[in-house]
């Protein structure tokens, strides 16, 4: 069997240039599909303003600092970031020398006035049965020097016998002084180094309350932020050990950009949006501060976002996001388009 191949037959088709034809549509779709995206990136980039007013914001909430006023070291946590406790469930398990100085220093100072009331006891003790006879020669001494003095003969009494009689009575009077002195001296110091010690012991009893032998309990009901600090730590006074976040009073605040077409007011609706989830929320107050968000994470090459604070409630029955966590916030401009369609139906005589 003879087969006649005709290459140069126009009615066949040319699979060089089918192979071409192929690709240059694909080049095609794909070069439209880029335009396309570029231009849709640039409406919603440069239009997207114009519709809402967008920024970002984190989740938060009312927050107790766990904290002593000593120089402490962690030796063991008892909860985790994101973990909820109630009031007074333990956080922590500290040791601080520093307490076991105070108390030492409060002990001490117990001691010195122990010591010195009893000091002033036995001289009060030997003051007032020291009196009674003080008072007897006093007596003796008054009654020698009124018989010198009533008697007729005084004159013949030598100078030596009357100097030692008034020398008598002056020094019966002296020591009958100094002992109700010392007494009633003695006396006042007890009441006052018992307030003394009143006070130091309330010191060295608070002390002791407070610190708990290092026992670190929750102040408010909530959860454990992530800030938390770990076994071994040495935490200086003040310093925060936890951070707990107040359960059941959640807010979001919005950093406002400073590029707006309108300002937010409280009881403005607006969406919070992380991911695929938007929730709903309302204005609750505008804050009389800027700050500047995620300052410690922004580019080298970009200035942190600055802006005035907005504090925003999520409506009742949604499902917030997580604490502490990065979300965006739109507020759409419906005041502001409708109006602009009065205006312009206004204009257009068209009501």
């Amino acid at each position: 069997m003879t087969l006649q191949i005709r290459r140069l037959d126009p009615a066949l088709p040319d699979p060089v240039e089918s192979r071409r034809l192929g690709a240059g549509r694909l080049v095609r779709f794909i070069y439209a599909l880029g335009v396309l995206g570029v231009l849709g990136f640039l409406v919603v980039r440069l239009g997207g303003p114009l519709v809402f007013l967008a920024g970002p914001g984190i989740v938060s909430a009312n927050r107790d600092i766990v904290s002593l006023p000593y120089i402490v070291q962690v030796i063991r946590m008892d909860v985790a970031p994101g973990a909820r406790v109630a009031a007074g469930q333990p956080v922590a398990l500290v040791r601080s020398p520093q307490v076991s100085e105070t108390v030492s220093n409060f002990t001490r100072a117990l001691a010195d006035v122990t010591s010195r009331e009893a000091e002033l006891r036995v001289k009060a003790q030997i003051a007032r049965n020291s009196l009674e006879a003080s008072r007897s020669r006093l007596r003796m001494a008054e009654d020698t020097l009124r018989r010198l003095e009533t008697n007729p003969n005084k004159e013949s009494a030598s100078l030596v016998y009357r100097a030692e009689v008034y020398r008598e009575r002056a020094q019966a009077v002296e020591n009958v002084m100094a002992l109700e002195a010392e007494a009633t001296e003695a006396t006042a110091q007890l009441v006052r180094l018992a307030e003394t010690r009143q006070q130091i012991q309330g010191q060295l009893d608070r002390t002791e309350r407070e610190f708990d032998h290092g026992r670190v309990t929750a102040p408010v009901t909530g959860i454990i932020s992530t800030r938390l600090a770990k076994a071994g730590e040495t935490v200086v006074a003040g310093s925060s050990i936890a951070e707990i976040y107040q359960a059941g009073d959640l807010y979001v605040d919005w950093y406002i950009s400073n590029f707006r077409l309108m300002d937010p007011q409280p009881g403005h609706k607006v969406f919070v949006v992380r991911g695929k989830d938007r929730v709903t929320g309302t204005i609750d107050e505008i804050l009389p501060l800027s700050d500047s968000f995620d300052s410690k994470r922004s580019s080298i090459l970009r200035e942190p976002l600055a802006g005035q604070v907005a504090r925003i409630r999520l409506d009742p029955g949604v499902e917030s996001p997580a604490l502490n966590s990065t979300v965006q916030v739109h507020m759409y401009y419906a005041n502001l388009v409708d109006r602009f369609a009065r205006a312009i139906t206004r204009f257009l005589r068209l009501d």
